[in-house]
């Protein structure tokens, strides 16, 4: 499945697409996830790295980092984190 926008589709923010275009978007997104996860059955960590991909693209950014402080999880302390993605290409 390939997702064709217009110019101001691609500048646009998710926040800003008209419902039609939003759900095209949705729809290629959860394709991608879907495909993806069939090869490396990890729908977690795939969503939320298109996730990140995608708040680069918003922002026009080649490289985004993301800062977790004190992060705990099943109320255990698991420490600090950085998570940093780049635009390979």
């Amino acid at each position: 499945m390939r997702l064709i926008l217009t110019d101001a589709e691609k500048k646009a923010t998710w926040a800003e697409l008209d419902n039609e275009s939003l759900g095209k978007v949705v729809k290629a997104a959860m394709y991608q996830i879907k495909q993806e996860a069939e090869k490396q059955d990890k729908v977690s960590l795939l969503s939320a790295a298109l996730l990140l991909c995608s708040a680069a693209f918003e922002t026009n950014a080649d490289t985004l980092t993301q800062t977790i402080e004190g992060l705990t999880i099943k109320g255990e302390p698991f420490g600090n984190w950085k998570v940093v993605i780049s635009k390979t290409k």
